[in-house]
C-alpha cells in the first residue's frame, strides 16, 4: 500500500493574507459565507450527512468572529452524533485517500483530521485550482468509495462545507494545531499522534 504524502510543513512565506488581496463578495450557498482568494489558505470542515451541529449561527454571528479557534469551535461536532461512519477504519482510510490523492499537486494539505463524524483541513489550492472544486473532489470519490465499500446508497456529506481564509502565520499555526488536537479535545486518544487518520502521526 501506498505511505500516505505528508503534510506540507508551516511556511511563513506561503500564507497570503486575503486582506491584502482585491475585496470579493461573499457567496452564500446556504446558510454560510464563502469567500475564496486565489493563493489564499483555508481551513475547511465537512459533516456526515446526518451529523448535523448543535450550534447554528446566524450570519451576522459569523461575520463577527475573528477569532480562529472560537469560530471553529463553532462547526464542530460532537463526535458522537450520527452514524459516526467515519470511526471504521476502512471509511476513514477512504476519505483521507481522497484528502491526500492530488497532494502537492493540485493543493498543498498542511493539516487533516479525519474524525467519527466529520472531517478538518488546513489547504491552500495551487495554480488554477480552487476551494470549490477541490471540496467537491473529495466529497465526490469518497461518497462513492464509501457507499461501495458499505453496499449502501444515498447521501455520505452534507451539501454545504464550512471554510475560512486564514490571514496569518499564527492563525495558520492555530488551525493546524485544532485541527491536529481534535481527537483529544473531544476524548478520543491522549495524544495528536496517536489518532490514525490526522497529519499529526508524522510530526513525531
Amino acid at each position: 500500500m501506498t505511505q500516505p504524502k505528508k503534510p506540507v510543513p508551516a511556511n511563513p512565506d506561503r500564507i497570503v493574507d486575503p486582506r491584502s488581496l482585491p475585496k470579493v463578495e461573499a457567496v452564500w450557498r446556504g446558510d454560510l459565507p464563502h469567500i475564496y482568494k486565489e493563493g489564499c489558505t483555508y481551513f475547511v470542515t465537512f459533516n456526515l450527512s446526518d451529523a448535523v451541529p448543535q450550534r447554528m449561527m446566524r450570519r451576522k454571528q459569523i461575520e463577527d468572529i475573528d477569532d480562529p479557534v472560537t469560530l471553529a469551535e463553532h462547526f464542530d461536532l460532537d463526535p458522537s452524533v450520527g452514524s459516526r461512519i467515519l470511526e471504521r477504519n476502512d471509511v476513514a482510510s477512504i476519505v483521507e485517500k481522497a484528502l491526500l490523492h492530488f497532494q502537492r499537486q493540485r493543493y498543498a494539505l498542511s493539516a487533516w483530521c479525519v474524525m467519527p463524524n466529520h472531517v478538518h483541513a488546513v489547504v491552500t489550492p495551487l495554480a488554477e485550482f480552487d476551494l470549490s472544486g477541490i471540496l467537491h473532489s473529495w466529497k465526490s470519490y469518497s461518497a462513492h468509495e464509501i457507499n461501495k465499500c458499505l453496499k449502501r446508497s444515498g447521501h455520505v456529506w452534507q451539501q454545504e462545507s464550512f471554510d475560512h481564509l486564514v490571514r496569518h502565520e499564527p492563525s495558520f499555526e492555530q488551525f493546524v494545531a485544532y485541527t491536529e488536537n481534535n481527537p483529544v479535545v473531544a476524548g478520543l486518544c491522549d495524544l495528536p499522534e496517536f489518532w490514525p487518520f490526522s497529519s499529526a502521526r508524522f510530526r513525531k
